[in-house]
C-alpha cells in the first residue's frame, strides 16, 4: 500500500511514520509526509496513492475540506482520519472515510484501520471481466460490456429489453407465445409474432458479432439464450445466499447494490424481481445491524444510510440512525438527521413519531 501522511505536528508525523514501518504484516510504502495540506493536495495530484493518514483539524486547511475535495477526485483513495477528539468521528462519515483513529494511536487499532483499508481497495478495484464473456450491468443503470469491454449499442430498445428477458430466464427455454404476452401485450398477435422474428434476428446478429456461437436456440417454439454471461446480477445473488454475514460480504454488498435491478426501466416482468433482490438486502442488512451492535462504526453507520436510502419513509430506519448519531454524540448530525425526519414525513402529512421526537428531546435537553 502506497502511504502518505498529512499533519501540522511533525512529532505526530514522525510517530506514526515509525509504528507504521513496524508493521510488517503490510506491505507498506510511504511515499510522503506533509504539514501542509495544500502541498499534499499538489503531490496527490501526480502520484499514486491508495491510503492517507489526515489530521482532522490543521492550520491551513481542516481535514474534512481535504477529504472532500480528494473523494470527488479520487474516490478509490482510502482516507483514515487522525484526531484528538472523538466527536469528529461521525463527521468522518460524510466523506466516506475508512476508518478514523484516536491521537495517541496505539498499533492494533492502526493495524486495524489498515486491515480494513486493504479490503476495501481489493473491494474497490475494477471487477475482473471473465475473458471472452459479455458483462451485465443491473443494479441501477443497465448497460451491457461487449468482449472489447465497450458498451454495447442496441438497435432498438426492444432488442435490448428482449435480450434482458431471455437472459433473466436463460434457465428454461420461453414459448414466443408467453414472450409476445410480456413484451407487446397491446399488440395484435400476428403484428406481435411479426415483431418478435424481427427482433429475434436482430438480437441474434448483434451477439454473433460478439463471437457468440448459436446465441439463440429455438425448439418447439421455445427460445432459450445460450450464452454465458457475467454481471452484478450474478454477484449479489452469491451474496444474498450466504448463511452468514462479515464485514467483508456486507461492505461487497454496498458496493454492489448501487441501485435497485433496472431502476431505469419501466419493465413491467422485472418488478418482482426488483422488489425480491430489493427486500432481500434490506433483510441482510438489517440482521447483519441487528446481530452485530458491536461492528465497525463506519459500516454500521454506510449500512443504516442504505437501508434509508431504500426505505426513505421507514420510521424504524430514522430512529436506528437517529439512535446511532446520539450514541456517538454528534449533536449537528443529529440535528440534521431529525429535520430530515420532519421533511421526510411532512411529504407525507404525518407527524414525527412520538419514540423518535422523545429520543431527540432527550438527547438535545440533556446536551445543553
Amino acid at each position: 500500500m502506497n502511504i502518505i501522511i498529512i499533519d501540522d505536528e511533525k512529532m505526530a508525523i514522525d510517530v506514526l511514520s515509525m509504528m507504521l514501518k513496524r508493521l510488517t504484516e503490510f506491505q507498506i510504502s510511504i511515499k510522503g509526509a506533509f504539514t501542509n495540506a495544500a502541498d499534499a493536495l499538489i503531490f496527490l495530484a501526480e502520484e499514486e496513492v491508495d491510503v492517507i493518514f489526515l489530521d482532522f483539524e490543521m492550520i491551513d486547511m481542516h481535514g474534512l475540506q481535504v477529504a472532500k475535495e480528494l473523494s470527488k477526485n479520487r474516490p478509490s483513495l482510502q482516507i483514515i482520519f487522525v484526531t484528538a477528539h472523538a466527536q469528529f468521528a461521525v463527521d468522518a462519515f460524510e466523506v466516506e472515510a475508512t476508518d478514523y483513529l484516536l491521537k495517541p494511536v496505539h498499533e492494533k487499532r492502526l493495524m486495524k484501520a489498515l486491515a480494513k483499508a486493504q479490503r476495501k481497495i481489493l473491494l474497490k478495484a475494477p471487477k475482473q471481466k471473465k475473458e471472452n464473456l459479455l458483462y451485465a450491468h443491473t443494479l441501477g443503470s443497465f448497460y451491457l460490456l461487449d468482449v472489447q469491454h465497450e458498451v454495447v449499442k442496441w438497435r432498438t430498445r426492444k432488442v435490448r429489453e428482449l435480450f434482458l428477458y431471455l437472459w433473466l430466464h436463460q434457465k428454461k427455454p420461453m414459448l414466443n407465445v408467453v414472450i409476445i404476452e410480456e413484451l407487446w401485450p397491446d399488440l395484435e398477435f400476428e403484428k406481435a409474432t411479426s415483431n418478435l422474428h424481427t427482433t429475434i434476428y436482430q438480437l441474434r446478429k448483434l451477439l454473433k458479432e460478439n463471437s457468440m456461437k448459436d446465441p439463440i436456440q429455438l425448439m418447439n417454439n421455445h427460445y432459450q439464450l445460450n450464452i454465458e454471461i457475467d454481471s452484478d446480477f450474478t454477484e449479489l445473488n452469491e451474496l444474498l445466499l450466504q448463511e452468514e454475514h462479515d464485514e467483508t460480504s456486507i461492505q461487497r454488498l454496498l458496493n454492489c447494490y448501487e441501485g435497485d435491478f433496472l431502476a431505469e426501466e419501466e419493465y413491467p416482468w422485472a418488478i418482482q424481481i426488483r422488489l425480491r433482490l430489493k427486500q432481500s438486502v434490506l433483510h441482510v442488512l438489517e440482521k447483519y445491524i441487528a446481530n452485530h451492535p458491536a461492528s465497525n462504526s463506519l459500516l454500521k453507520y454506510n449500512c443504516l444510510q442504505k437501508l434509508l436510502e431504500l426505505d426513505e419513509f421507514n420510521e424504524q430506519y430514522m430512529l436506528l440512525l437517529l439512535d446511532f448519531l446520539i450514541k456517538k454524540n454528534n449533536k449537528q448530525k443529529s440535528v440534521e438527521h431529525f429535520k430530515y425526519i420532519q421533511a421526510k414525513l411532512r411529504e407525507i402529512d404525518m407527524p414525527v413519531p412520538g419514540n423518535i421526537q422523545k429520543m431527540y428531546d432527550d438527547y438535545i435537553i440533556g446536551a445543553t
